[in-house]
């Protein structure tokens, strides 16, 4: 397998090269935990290729998806003191979550830690991560508009 190459051609798939470095070297892990489980890989390249094209486009589409949610849960505001006000009340929705969702939601939007990562940090499946990750944002789309009215139209959260 060509590293240099593969890291080039998926910096051109997705324009960062930092971003086609870490999808190449997750897949060569990846490749790496199914070799220690016995597992066999008939053509290296090809399967680090593949897993790599696709951490890239799953990373293009969470991207597109939490960036509209952000823009539907909050309307950016205009004055420091509105900025403040959102910043409360974000906390605030946050304070009525559970534990476990409170902890993945902040690992996830604070922190920047990918779904495998929050899972191994908290011990719990990748599944349970995203449900609770999706329960997280429907709780907080609803208390932030019920508790901020700058938040957009009801039929958009």
């Amino acid at each position: 397998m060509h590293y240099p190459r593969l890291v080039g051609a998926l910096a051109l798939v997705c324009g960062s090269r930092a971003t086609a470095e870490d999808a190449v070297q997750e897949a060569l892990a990846r490749a790496w935990e199914r070799s220690l489980r016995g597992e066999e890989v008939d053509s290296l390249a090809a399967w680090v290729t593949a897993v790599a094209m696709n951490l890239t486009r799953s990373g293009f589409r969470r991207l597109r998806v939490e960036g509209r949610a952000r823009a539907k849960l909050i309307a950016v505001p205009h004055d420091a003191t509105s900025q403040v006000e959102t910043r409360v009340d974000v906390r605030r929705a946050l304070a009525t979550l559970s534990l476990r969702q409170r902890e993945a939601t902040v690992l996830r939007y604070y922190v920047g830690l990918e779904v495998t990562e929050i899972a191994r940090v908290m011990g719990s499946p990748e599944g349970t991560i995203k449900s609770l990750l999706a329960r997280a944002r429907a709780s907080l789309a609803g208390s932030l508009h019920l508790e901020n009215s700058r938040v957009a139209n009801h039929d958009d959260v």
